[in-house]
């Protein structure tokens, strides 16, 4: 099911209204100019109904603006529906002939196709090994509660859980949080990400710094997975005034919530196993976070980042306290899938700086 049809927020009917219309005048203008009036009342009049079609055009332009606008909205929503996998096929609503329309079509083929191959994966008997009830509880079972926290700091996450499951681990050793994700879905992927969470946590306890701990995981998933095995992760380490962000494969981005404002931070680095250590060590390029009191760090995964409405929920609840941030945040995505709920888990890891 679609969902109601959105009105934009104007933004492109005003843009496009002030063109037009700044256009329309100038114009006018210059043919008054032009045929150039015998008197003054009659520059008067020429200026004025020069300011009048720029007017009516300008209105024009600004209601086809938007309602081109709206349309764009729809598409967006349906975009983000498809991306967050939220079950079934998505309507898009598309009506005329125009390039709107055919991209319309296009997204609701690929909607249909989708739905499709899901449906033809949850029936066949070679289902992804994240649908496993068992891989689940094998997860959730290494899921500390309550979470280390790092002095000075609130940390709390939690997941979304998903009726496909996923590959993620999350917690926090010392002053270092950090996030483990697979890549792909089979056994092999399932070993690989556990492994590397493994190992991971073995290394901080035993001292090791982000980076440290990060080189040692991709030397031991080099020597025991198969070639091309690979798991993903990102940490945040917290430093006096800052943080640290390593990432190793890992897409998504850490979001910066600071004076109701939001910014992105991503950091360089391979795959964990990919490579045996050396272009792992030297690609792997931290990025420095200023981390003063009242700053939020969040850490989601790729659905998370799919999920339209998560970085606005993000936003709205940063300066709540964490543990009511998190449920507050994942409670709002886990409702908004309605009754089908989520398709994949969604995580959720957020550290601040508190003193």
């Amino acid at each position: 099911m679609s969902r109601p049809k959105q009105k934009s927020a104007g933004k492109l009917a005003v843009r496009l209204a002030i063109v037009t219309g700044a256009a329309a005048l100038v114009g006018a203008a210059l043919v008054v100019v032009s045929l150039g009036p015998a008197d003054q009342r009659g520059w008067l009049f020429g200026m004025l109904m020069a300011v009048v079609v720029g007017a009516v055009v300008g209105f024009l332009a600004y209601s086809q603006g938007g309602q081109l606008a709206t349309r764009l909205t729809d598409l967006n929503l349906a975009v983000g529906k498809i991306g967050r996998g939220s079950g079934g096929e998505v309507r898009i609503r598309v009506s005329g002939n125009d390039e709107i329309t055919v991209l319309g079509r296009g997204l609701q083929h690929l909607s249909a196709d989708l739905s499709a191959m899901f449906e033809e994966l949850d029936k066949g008997s070679g289902a992804a090994a994240t649908m496993d009830p068992q891989v689940r509880e094998l997860r959730d079972a290494t899921l500390a509660d309550p979470l280390a926290q790092p002095e000075g700091c609130e940390l709390d996450g939690a997941i979304g859980p998903g009726s496909r499951g996923g590959l993620d681990y999350f917690g926090a050793v010392g002053d270092v949080a950090y996030v483990v994700s697979g890549e792909g879905a089979g056994p092999i992927a399932v070993l690989a990400c556990r492994t590397a969470r493994d190992e991971l946590v073995r290394a901080l306890e035993a001292g090791a710094t982000a980076r440290k701990a990060l080189a040692h995981t991709n030397r031991t998933l080099h020597k025991r997975l198969p070639r091309g095995a690979c798991a993903k992760a990102s940490l945040i380490e917290v430093q006096a005034g800052q943080a640290k962000l390593y990432q190793a494969g890992f897409r998504a981005p850490v979001w910066i919530c600071k004076a109701g404002q939001v910014f992105e931070s991503a950091a360089e680095g391979l795959a964990l196993g990919l490579d045996e250590g050396p272009v792992f060590e030297k690609g792997l390029r931290p990025e420095t976070i200023d981390f003063q009191p009242g700053v939020r760090l969040v850490q989601t995964n790729d659905a998370g980042v799919r999920s339209q409405d998560l970085l606005d929920l993000v936003r709205e609840h940063s300066p709540k306290n964490t543990s009511a941030f998190v449920n507050l945040v994942l409670g709002t995505i886990e409702s908004d899938a309605g009754a089908d709920g989520l398709r994949e888990d969604v995580l959720l890891l957020t550290i601040k700086r508190v003193s």
